[in-house]
């Protein structure tokens, strides 16, 4: 009995000693591109477009906002339009507008619809402009005398 109780205190002294760490440290995780990251893009773009998602149409519109100017108005009007069209959402006819508008550097103020000038469109993207606003009317996302205020 003594010689079973001896074996059992040398085995737990024996098991008891520290273990060398034979593990790396962890990588720096700033640098590591998953797939996941790499396809959030397309699945939040994939939600806009076929469910209208509008959480994934906020993220999209200030991810987008963060571009470069030249490149961004077209993105954001494309899923702009789908989002006001296919969805019938009202802030994205009025991110379409603010779109059309940033693309002849004319500033939007949706507070003070009178400061709006169009009128140094083109005629083919004032007249698309114009189309986009009677729209906007017959929703009643803006109302005939904001309508009326803006400078055409």
């Amino acid at each position: 009995m003594k010689s079973l109780i001896i074996l059992m205190v040398s085995l737990l002294i024996v098991s008891c000693k520290e273990k060398v760490n034979t593990l790396e440290p962890p990588m720096n995780q700033d640098n590591v591109t998953t797939m996941s990251s790499i396809s959030n893009y397309d699945s939040i773009v994939n939600l806009v477009k076929t469910k209208g998602d509008t959480l994934a149409y906020s993220e999209l519109f200030y991810f987008l906002k963060d571009s470069n100017k030249r490149d961004r108005t077209d993105t954001l009007m494309y899923y702009s339009k789908i989002m006001a069209e296919k969805f019938n959402n009202e802030s994205a006819y009025l991110d379409y507008f603010e779109a059309l508008c940033e693309k002849y550097d004319i500033k939007v103020d949706f507070s003070n619809y009178s400061s709006i000038d169009i009128s140094s469109m083109d005629k083919t993207s004032k007249q698309k402009a114009e189309n986009w606003l009677n729209d906007m009317l017959e929703k009643r996302i803006i109302s005939k005398e904001q309508f009326d205020s803006i400078k055409k």
